[in-house]
């Protein structure tokens, strides 16, 4: 982790509820990876107070961008040329086993966007890619236009399809705990069980300080407190389902 200032290049709608904060950074560009995020704040201003988590999403030449809420108040704010302190890269990278040849990604709604980094990376190293977005509406699915022609695209209310399931090798999702938790029984109806290390699901959470000290971002796995910023964001969804059904 670096602290950056780094100049506004682009700050725009992705889409829906998701904006786009896109960044001359030479420096930081090529040391972002799939899965990782950053910590950014106005260095003029403490309101907002906190750092607020941006989202890798994508990096072209010496430019990179991260997602955030479109209505956060540093990103309604900020315009093109400002400069913003950017804390990265943060969190652990998320990496396949070499044998993981196809690879299901599971979004929900807005928080589909922090899977589109690991989507690229896992087609540039010649993996077949399927994106399920699962979405209410069709504002909040996610635009299938903004997606490399690899990368096969899934929409709908209910994406987990047992067909899918059992097609992937490794799984990757981004959403809400009722998410990983249906993720979790649709494994097991359609592998017949929820293997250590097969899926593993990002912990969207307040991650203020990076470090880990503030303990603000602990997570409850079946191997003990984790916490998100340092030993995360990604963590096995087996593991996450078991801490909750210990409750």
């Amino acid at each position: 982790m670096k602290q950056h200032l780094c100049r506004v290049a682009d700050n725009r709608i992705l889409w829906h509820e998701t904006q786009i904060l896109t960044f001359d950074a030479p420096e930081l560009a090529p040391q972002m990876r799939p899965g990782q995020f950053a910590l950014v704040r106005d260095p003029a201003t403490f309101d907002p107070y906190l750092r607020r988590t941006a989202w890798f999403y994508q990096t072209t030449g010496e430019r990179v961008a991260f997602t955030l809420p479109a209505c956060d108040p540093l990103v309604t704010r900020t315009r093109v040329g400002d400069t913003l302190d950017v804390l990265a890269p943060l969190g652990r990278a998320v990496e396949f086993d070499a044998r993981a040849r196809h690879i299901l990604l599971v979004g929900e709604g807005a928080r589909t966007a922090p899977l589109i980094a690991i989507a690229q990376h896992a087609i540039e190293r010649g993996r077949a890619v399927v994106l399920a977005g699962q979405s209410v509406s069709a504002e909040q699915a996610f635009p299938a236009h903004l997606l490399s022609p690899e990368i096969e695209y899934h929409g709908g209310r209910d994406v987990l399809d047992t067909e899918l399931l059992a097609w992937a090798d490794a799984i990757v999702a981004s959403g809400s705990d009722d998410l990983y938790r249906a993720l979790a029984e649709s494994v097991r109806a359609a592998r017949y069980r929820l293997e250590t290390g097969f899926a593993r699901v990002l912990m969207d959470i307040a991650m203020p300080c990076g470090t880990g000290a503030c303990y603000a971002c602990a997570v409850e796995t079946a191997r003990g407190v984790r916490l998100a910023c340092a030993d995360g964001p990604a963590f096995d969804l087996a593991e996450f389902v078991m801490a909750r059904a210990r409750r």
